[in-house]
């Protein structure tokens, strides 16, 4: 929280297979917060391709946009690497409202640094292949994910096409974790079109613009339970320890947002 009490978000995007459309979505959702929600973004590029900040680094300039290619941190596949890491994205996050970090998972990551986020994000697509591997995915980080200061997990069904109208290969899935589904992401041309140039929240199609506006809307929905969370429980212990005023009793009021689809627990995924 910085000084007056405004939460900074840091929001984490990964998967561990390619081609899921990580970085359209991380450069795209980065400027989401800077253009619609006018708050000071930065979008750290862990990636050694470094895919989405080529984007806005390319791309019209946009004031409250900045990117940074930090692949170097994370490649000597080590705890200092790691520990680096985490300092880098809690640095900006001191300096910016909500900072987005784009990085493809491998064992070289480490599931220390999912404890600085407030949300994850992972995209997929509606292959069996790709669904399976994002489940052994979340299976391996279990353990993590099961810890009380773990991110809120999002599955982003991404470049999906207007015929996949049911998503009956994800229902027939058994999923390790609880996750939040998010409104899925269409494929389109404007992504592509767009690459390098532009951002779907500024100069996409209308149709195009207001489905990817559905799934942003939804993903600050979930930050701001997420932040609320975080901060309650921060101030029950400091309220236990007598060093703070009484914890927040009620969550702040959300706006504009569209409803979400909770799987409460792992058998109750809700399609």
């Amino acid at each position: 929280m910085k000084t007056g009490g405004t939460p900074r978000l840091k929001i984490l995007v990964s998967n561990q297979k390619g081609g899921v459309g990580k970085s359209s979505l991380s450069a795209n959702l980065a400027a989401y917060f800077a253009i619609e929600r006018q708050m000071s973004t930065l979008l750290i590029d862990l990636d050694r391709q470094g895919t989405s900040s080529q984007w806005i680094k390319n791309a019209v300039h946009v004031d409250r946009l900045k990117y940074d290619h930090a692949s170097h941190l994370i490649q000597g596949a080590n705890r200092l690497g790691i520990f680096n890491a985490r300092c880098h994205v809690r640095d900006a996050s001191n300096v910016h409202e909500v900072v987005i970090t784009d990085v493809t998972w491998s064992p070289a990551v480490g599931y220390e640094l999912l404890e600085i986020f407030d949300l994850w994000i992972v995209p997929t697509s509606l292959s069996e292949l790709e669904l399976l591997s994002t489940i052994a995915l979340l299976g391996d980080l279990k353990p993590a994910l099961d810890r009380p200061r773990s991110p809120r997990l999002l599955i982003t069904p991404n470049k999906i096409h207007p015929f996949q109208r049911k998503f009956d290969s994800m229902a027939a899935q058994r999923f390790p974790v609880p996750f939040l589904l998010t409104p899925p992401v269409l494929a389109a041309k404007d992504f592509e079109s767009l690459y390098q140039r532009d951002y779907i929240v500024s100069a996409g199609k209308d149709d195009v613009k207001e489905r990817f506006l559905t799934f942003c809307e939804a993903v600050w929905q979930a930050s701001q339970i997420s932040v609320f969370e975080a901060h309650t429980m921060r101030a029950r212990s400091d309220w236990n320890r007598g060093t703070a005023s009484a914890p927040p009793s009620a969550l702040p009021e959300i706006s504009r947002v569209p409803e979400m689809i909770k799987a409460d627990t792992p058998d109750e995924t809700a399609l």
